[in-house]
């Protein structure tokens, strides 16, 4: 007896979705409920809803809501509605067999996670991508993809994305016959499944580990567990399962020649598939029963079995079922001498087994050109992904050499900057060393002016005492020439150490201020220095109350008319 292949679950796509009684009308109503909204997002929700509400009546009509959300989400360019469309697509297309569809919005679905850095939907679409090339016999890719699953499950410590990848794994090597590596990987599932107390998960991957043992013929050990999975199966209350188990430990049975054990059991079987409406798994039983009935000499029993059951493939074109009933009812008239209907019954189960034959054909070469096709499209993923990964490259390049120039520039100019400011700082103390300087000539002048009134104080004194008219003529001549030395000497010498440290300042006052005499241009000079009336009323020998006078008018000259603005301050700016 063959077991029949795991059936894979697309992330989760192995949910029955519960019968709706009035899911027509459901869908009716929200159909008409979406002519009347205008948003783009309520419309989206509502078609989604709509494919996921029509699902389990009719595939078609949630296949067409499904490409209608996926084309509004294209067209209004939000990557998140799109990756959710490309998930409900790639499950619709994978339950009609349209493995090429399947794969188109699977692959999608992996671009789409991977733009948007969503690791759990990329993690769903490698799985996805799995499941399809597994269906086509290409393990190799169905391996790789597996494996690039697991690892993104693992790394968001997603328990039931971890059991589900390992169960599929551990199928992968059952395959190959590596029973070693079978048993490691479900046993690592059942592990995950009790942890998150997911009893189906459980139960299915001791099912699947009892049938590693059945096809190592350790039928003891495989009862064991398939017993194992039967008992958590009934607690469930989970009839087909509980029927599926039932038709595995037959087949135990049957390999380990307890067949009256085996009758009972397919019997079981035999019975919970017929109140399911199962018509295929229970033609399956009833072939199996009809075998054993017939091992064990109970012919009559065989060929009602048998009768039965090629009736039931007939109806639905079951032709596997019609191939074991006929060939079993050709061995069966055999038995009873029965040659004319042992040929017909012989010729029947010939046509069906070529019709197999050419099916199975033809199901290799489309898996070959799916196979092609699917490495096609992976190519240019792949080259894409490449062309994308060498702009961004490019474009990284270009910003970290600009971040780099940036850098190297704005530090130039740090540096340039620091060495004005240095410069700055040095010619500013250079300029207060020069003032100070300046101050102290200034105090030597007003010394040596002091001197010279006092001397010319004296020969005034001299002047009023003499009585001699030549001599007091001569003396005032002398006094008169001292006093003019005295204030030319001192303004010529000021003005010389003045422009040496401000070199422009009269240039500068002259362009703004044309008008200015001269005495008023010497009167600027001094406040620039910052010096107080009394200070320019020592040094040039006028009176405070004159200097006062002069600081009025020239601030009516430099046009300050605001008493707040400091007259010093005004000159010090120029």
């Amino acid at each position: 007896m063959v077991f029949k292949k795991l059936i894979f679950v697309v992330f989760g796509w192995l949910t029955v979705f519960a019968a709706m009684a009035q899911a027509e009308n459901t869908a009716d109503s929200l159909d008409q409920v979406l002519a009347g909204i205008q948003g783009n997002e309520e419309k989206f929700d509502l078609m989604m809803d709509l494919s996921q509400k029509s699902f389990s009546n009719n595939t078609n009509i949630s296949l067409h809501y499904a490409e209608e959300a996926y084309k509004l989400a294209e067209k209004s360019g939000d990557k998140f509605k799109e990756l959710q469309a490309s998930y409900r697509l790639a499950k619709i297309f994978y339950f009609l067999s349209d493995l090429t569809h399947a794969m188109e919005y699977a692959t999608r679905l992996r671009t789409l996670a991977e733009e948007l850095n969503l690791d759990r939907d990329k993690a769903h679409a490698l799985d996805a991508i799995g499941v399809i090339y597994y269906d086509i016999g290409y393990q190799a890719k169905s391996s790789e993809n597996f494996f690039a699953s697991l690892k993104i499950y693992e790394k968001l410590d997603d328990k039931e994305g971890i059991g589900a990848n390992l169960c599929r794994i551990g199928t992968l090597y059952l395959d190959q016959q590596d029973y070693g590596k079978a048993v490691e990987y479900y046993t690592k599932s059942i592990d995950i499944a009790k942890e998150i107390n997911s009893i189906e998960g459980i139960a299915s991957n001791l099912n699947n580990l009892a049938k590693v043992y059945f096809e190592k013929q350790e039928y003891e050990k495989a009862l064991e567990i398939f017993e194992e999975a039967l008992a958590l199966n009934l607690e469930e209350e989970n009839s087909y399962l509980v029927a599926s188990n039932y038709l595995n430990i037959a087949e135990v049975y049957l390999e380990m020649k307890q067949y009256p054990v085996a009758i009972s059991t397919l019997q079981s079987a035999e019975k919970m598939f017929g109140k399911l409406g199962n018509k295929l798994r229970l033609a399956k039983t009833r072939v199996m029963l009809s075998q054993v009935y017939f091992a064990t000499g109970q012919i009559r029993q065989s060929e009602d079995l048998a009768l039965s059951t090629l009736k039931i493939g007939i109806e639905n074109n079951y032709k596997e079922i019609i191939v074991s009933s006929a060939g079993l009812l050709s061995d069966l008239n055999l038995a009873l001498s029965d040659s004319a209907a042992a040929f017909r019954y012989f010729s029947l189960e010939q046509q069906y087994r070529d019709s197999l034959f050419l099916e199975e054909k033809q199901k290799t070469l489309t898996k070959l050109e799916l196979q092609y096709h699917f490495e096609k499209i992976e190519n240019q993923l792949n080259l894409a992904r490449q062309r994308r990964n060498t702009v961004i490259f490019i474009i990284s390049t270009v910003l970290l050499l600009s971040l780099v120039i940036i850098v190297l520039i704005w530090k130039q100019l740090k540096l340039k900057a620091r060495k004005m400011q240095l410069e700055k700082a040095s010619f500013e103390k250079e300029l207060e060393f020069k003032n100070k300087e300046m101050v102290i000539n200034v105090m030597s002048l007003m010394k040596k002016n002091e001197m010279l009134a006092g001397l010319s104080e004296r020969l005034i004194s001299i002047d009023e005492a003499t009585t001699s008219p030549e001599s007091k003529d001569t003396i005032k001549k002398v006094a008169v020439e001292i006093q003019k030395s005295q204030e030319k000497e001192i303004w010529k010498e000021f003005s010389l150490r003045f422009k040496e440290v401000h070199g422009d300042f009269y240039d500068k006052i002259l362009v703004q201020f044309p008008t200015l005499t001269p005495n008023e241009l010497k009167l600027c000079a001094f406040l620039r220095l910052n010096m107080s009336s009394k200070d320019i009323a020592e040094l040039t020998g006028q009176r405070v109350t004159s200097l006062e006078t002069a600081r009025y008018r020239l601030r009516q000259k430099l046009g300050i008319a605001n008493s707040d603005v400091n007259l010093i301050t005004f000159l010090s700016s120029l």
